[in-house]
């Protein structure tokens, strides 16, 4: 008889390490970008920081096996993310344990690519390089060549970008505490399997339970009006769509002509209409569907509008579509912890992730106390609403399909229709809170939390781009940037409430030489103070500016001139201060490369779809020299814009 048995079993880099890999043919390129690996990287280092001794798990990896050959089936893009930072720490010179994971005992890859040929040379490139040689390798004529190449090189650059943000004494833990600590469940299939038909399979399933629908559940079943209160948890839990279209949805019978945006604020169940009054909300039938078990076969008949809500094709062409910032997971997270503060409870203790969603929750569910319950699915509309009208959010151009970070307006037309509309003008609100997302850790962004209490209270205006809600905005950022007493969590939530120790002298710290070791939020901070603040006329290439994802600290005047004859180095106090350091994309470093002082002012000044960074101008279109009277000069100007920012909130 055939074995179809699959094992499974949990596993670190360490244990991997008598395995050679195999990517097969029906495997997709890497794909990730920075948002991925910053998570996955991010998550890794704040676990390091919380327990060095505890394992922390990302999840799973599936292979077919032939003695130490496994074929990975699905988990190449973490698997590849992995070997990419273990050579990112192999350039470091820390000899961390995770620089093993690179090859295997007999020196050959770790990865070999069965149709992918290229990339598996471009890695042993890498292993090639001389270990002082810059990691900017966009331009090379192999990525050019090999156009999804360059998903891996942008990779490899992010993750260096992480890497030297953390300090010296750190980095050989960390590296041992990957390659050691990061456990992989590993489900092994059987022998004789049929990989293609697997892998479609696995590509082509139906929704599996998430942690979001299992406490959905262990919540519906402490209380009563459960079809009431599981319409109120699905009009929140689409992040992909405004929550103007979810409550439609999930609640057609509601007259909205009588319904202006200040009744989306509170739930109101005599508003808000799921089914007509004539039948009964909760009879025993529908209260029966809402366990666990029962969640993973029901599918919710498809939604069907009523006459008030119908949406001609013109109206459906001109709406604006959108993508969360943070996943329904981290948006519960917030919301209790909210919840908590009001009722008076104590913040839940550990860390702030998803993957802990049904732990954190089970001690609500313990408390036995259904009318907390229902306060808090009430108070989670609320903020879902709070979230939609304040908070940035990703929007596709449909012309250009890329998608931008803004903040959206919401309207009612005459046919008590909402619609949604891009401000115009980029707000100071919109920069704010562009870099206050790409500069916090990404899996919890503890900002919201802070945000979203102060706009429990003060809302009553509409506009997110308030002056008021902006004052309240910067004055949270500037206090929880210098506070290094308390943790990013709990202080996040004490501002809501009292004063934080705000003692870290930033000025001292900005007038250091810590080269590519500078934080990265102090580089976007100055970009939205000089965008605020800007003095110069208000160009297309001014306007065209957005604050976006940075991730590669690029030296202006170069670390290894390509004429050292006519650029001689700087010593290291000029060469890595703040006054010579701006913030750039992967590519936009890559552009820059060693190239003189003058090429590089000569390339900025003949771009026209946007300036890269405004430090940047500050820099070459203001100096016709940089020595180093220049960057001390400059470095002083930086650190007074910023004072003056601190000092006035």
């Amino acid at each position: 008889m055939v074995n179809k048995t699959f094992n499974t079993s949990i596993v670190n880099l360490a244990e991997l390490q008598k395995y050679s890999f195999t990517i097969p043919t029906y495997q997709r390129p890497y794909v990730w970008g920075d948002e991925q690996i910053e998570k996955l990287l991010g998550d890794f280092y704040k676990s390091f920081q919380h327990n060095r001794a505890e394992e922390y798990y990302i999840g799973t990896i599936l292979t077919k096996e032939n003695g130490k050959e496994a074929e990975l089936i699905d988990g190449q893009q973490r698997f590849t993310t992995l070997w990419l930072t273990a050579f990112v720490f192999s350039r470091n010179n820390k000899n961390s344990d995770i620089e093993k994971f690179l090859v295997n005992s007999d020196s050959t890859l770790k990865m070999n690519f069965e149709i992918r040929t290229e990339v598996e040379d471009y890695f042993k490139t890498l292993l090639e390089k001389d270990k002082d040689e810059d990691i900017k390798v966009i331009e090379s004529s192999e990525i050019v060549k090999f156009p999804y190449l360059k998903n891996i090189a942008k990779a490899l650059v992010t993750i260096n970008g992480i890497i030297q943000s953390i300090a010296d004494e750190d980095l050989k833990d960390f590296g041992d505490y990957i390659y050691t600590k990061v456990q992989l469940i590993k489900n092994t299939t059987p022998q004789k399997i049929d990989l293609n038909k697997l892998f479609s399979t696995i590509n082509s399933a139906g929704v599996q339970l998430e942690q979001t629908d299992i406490v959905k559940a262990n919540l519906l079943k402490c209380i009563d009006e459960k079809v009431l209160h599981s319409k109120i948890w699905e009009a929140c839990e689409n992040t992909s769509n405004f929550f103007e279209r979810n409550v439609r949805n999930s609640f057609p019978n509601t007259n909205w002509a009588r319904v202006d945006l200040t009744k989306f604020n509170e739930f109101d169940k005599a508003t808000f209409l799921f089914e007509d009054l004539n039948q009964t909300l909760d009879s025993n039938a529908t209260q029966s569907l809402f366990t666990i078990e029962s969640l993973r076969h029901y599918k919710y008949e498809p939604y069907i509008e009523s006459k008030n809500v119908i949406m001609d094709e013109k109206r459906e062409s001109d709406e604006v579509y959108c993508r969360s910032i943070i996943t329904f997971g981290q948006l519960l997270l917030h919301t209790y912890r909210l919840h908590l503060r009001i009722e008076k409870k104590p913040d839940f203790e550990g860390t702030f992730h998803v993957n802990r969603l049904i732990e954190i929750f089970k001690e609500l569910e313990n408390r036995k106390d259904p009318d907390e319950i229902k306060r808090f699915f009430k108070l989670l509309w609320k903020v879902r609403f709070l979230f939609d009208k304040y908070v940035i959010k990703w929007i596709t151009d449909l012309d250009t399909k890329t998608e931008y970070l803004e903040l959206v307006n919401i309207n009612k037309n005459a046919e008590n229709n909402y619609s949604r509309s891009k401000y115009v003008k980029k707000s100071n609100s919109l920069i704010l809170q562009s870099i206050l997302y790409f500069t916090g850790d990404y899996l919890r962004q503890f900002w919201l939390t802070t945000y979203l209490g102060y706009l429990l209270s003060f809302h009553n205006d509409f506009d997110p781009t308030s002056e008021l809600h902006l004052k309240h905005l910067e004055k949270f950022d500037n206090d929880l940037s210098l506070c290094k007493t308390l943790s990013d969590k709990t202080a996040s939530l004490q501002l809501l409430d009292s004063a934080i120790d705000v003692t870290f002298d930033f000025k001292e710290y900005l007038k250091s030489d810590k080269g590519t070791k500078f934080q990265h939020y102090w580089f976007q901070k100055l970009e939205y103070v000089l965008w605020k603040n800007w003095p110069f006329a208000k160009t297309i290439e001014f306007e065209n500016y957005r604050a976006t994802s940075r991730n590669s600290i690029e030296h202006i005047y170069p670390q290894n001139p390509e004429n050292p004859a006519k650029n001689p180095p700087l010593p290291n106090k000029d060469l890595h201060c703040f006054g010579n350091l701006v913030l750039l994309s992967v590519s936009q470093n890559s552009e820059y490369s060693n190239k003189s002082v003058d090429e590089k002012r000569s390339m900025f000044k003949n771009k026209t779809n946007g300036y890269d960074s405004l430090k940047s101008y500050y820099i070459l279109q203001q100096n016709s020299n940089w020595t180093d009277t220049e960057i001390g000069q400059h470095q002083n100007s930086m650190v007074d814009i910023l004072d003056a920012h601190y000092v006035n909130n």
